[in-house]
C-alpha cells in the first residue's frame, strides 16, 4: 500500500484521470451522447493519456531530482520511496503503451500521441527551462485531451465544442503553468539554470500575465454554449462556482503573492478545472 500511494505520487494520477474525463468528453459532444465505455476502442482512448501522462511526469521526476531536493523535498525519489532507476524504466513503458493503444484506434490518434509523446521527452529534457515555452507545452497537453477525443469517434473532423473546450484548456494550462514557474524558481535556476518566465521579466510581472489569462479565461468558459452546447441548471451553476473562485484566486494572486499563496492557487485551479469538465460533461449529456 505504501508504494502504491507513493507511485500515485509520482505520476500525479489524478492529472491523468482528468486527461481521460476530458477525452470522455470530446467523445461525448462528437458523439452527441455518452459512448459506450465497454467498447475497445473507448477503453483504449482512455488508457491512453492515463500511460502518457504517467511517463511524463515519471521522467519529469528523474530528470528533476536535483531541482527537487530544493522545491519540493517530499517528492518520492528526493525522500527514497521509489527508486530512480523504476522511474525511468515505467516512463519509457508507459510512453511505448500509449503509442501502441494509440495505433491501435486510428492513425489521427496514432499521430498525436507520438507528437506529444515526443514533446513531452523535449519538454523534461530542455523545453521547460526556456521563457513561455515549457508553459506553452502544457497548456497543449491540456487542450489536445478534449480533440484527442473528438478524432478518436470521428478522425474525418473537428467540431467547434471540443476546439472551443481546448482553447479554453490552453488559456487556464498556461497561466497554471507560469504560477508553477514562479512558486519554482529558486529551484530551477540552481539546478537547471532554467531561463523561465520569472527568470527574465521577474515573478510579479509573470503573475500579473497568468492573472490576466485567467481573468480572460472567465468570460470564454461560456464560449461552448455559443458554438451548440445546451446549457441547463447544473452546467451554468457549476461554471459560475468554478469562476467565482477563480475570481478569488486572481485577488489573492495579486494582493498576497506568496509561495503558500502560489501553491494554494494551483490546487484550487485543479479543482476548478474539475468542476468546469463537470459542468460541460452534464451539458453534452443533454445537447
Amino acid at each position: 500500500m505504501g508504494f502504491l500511494k507513493e507511485f500515485l505520487r509520482l505520476t500525479r494520477f489524478e492529472h491523468a484521470i482528468m486527461l481521460a474525463f476530458a477525452v470522455l468528453i470530446g467523445e461525448t459532444i462528437t458523439i452527441g451522447n455518452l459512448p459506450d465505455i465497454l467498447e475497445i476502442t473507448i477503453i483504449f482512448s482512455l488508457l491512453v493519456p492515463i500511460f502518457s501522462e504517467m511517463a511524463s511526469f515519471s521522467l519529469n521526476d528523474y530528470l528533476d531530482i536535483e531541482t527537487d531536493r530544493i522545491n519540493d523535498r517530499r517528492r518520492p525519489l528526493v525522500i527514497g520511496t521509489i527508486s530512480p532507476k523504476f522511474a525511468i524504466y515505467f516512463s519509457f513503458f508507459a510512453f511505448i503503451v500509449s503509442i501502441v493503444l494509440a495505433f491501435l484506434i486510428n492513425t489521427p490518434a496514432f499521430l498525436i500521441v507520438v507528437v506529444f509523446n515526443m514533446l513531452a521527452i523535449l519538454y523534461n529534457w530542455k523545453l521547460k527551462d526556456f521563457p513561455l515555452a515549457g508553459n506553452i507545452y502544457i497548456g497543449l497537453t491540456m487542450a489536445i485531451p478534449f480533440i484527442f477525443g473528438n478524432l478518436v469517434v470521428h478522425p474525418q473532423w473537428l467540431l467547434p465544442v471540443p476546439l472551443a473546450l481546448a482553447v479554453l484548456a490552453f488559456v487556464a494550462g498556461v497561466a497554471r503553468e507560469i504560477i508553477k514557474s514562479v512558486e519554482d524558481v529558486k529551484g530551477d535556476v540552481k539546478a537547471r539554470r532554467s531561463r523561465t518566465l520569472p527568470v527574465v521579466i521577474g515573478e510579479k510581472p509573470s503573475i500579473l500575465i497568468a492573472s490576466v489569462l485567467y481573468i480572460l479565461f472567465i468570460p470564454l468558459s461560456f464560449a461552448p454554449f455559443y458554438f451548440g452546447l445546451s446549457p441547463n441548471v447544473y452546467s451554468v451553476l457549476l461554471i459560475a462556482i468554478a469562476d467565482g473562485v477563480l475570481l478569488g484566486i486572481v485577488a489573492a494572486l495579486l494582493h498576497n503573492p506568496s509561495k503558500r499563496v502560489y501553491r494554494a492557487a494551483r490546487n484550487a485551479t485543479l479543482i476548478i478545472f474539475t468542476a468546469g469538465m463537470l459542468a460541460i460533461f452534464f451539458a453534452s449529456l443533454y445537447t
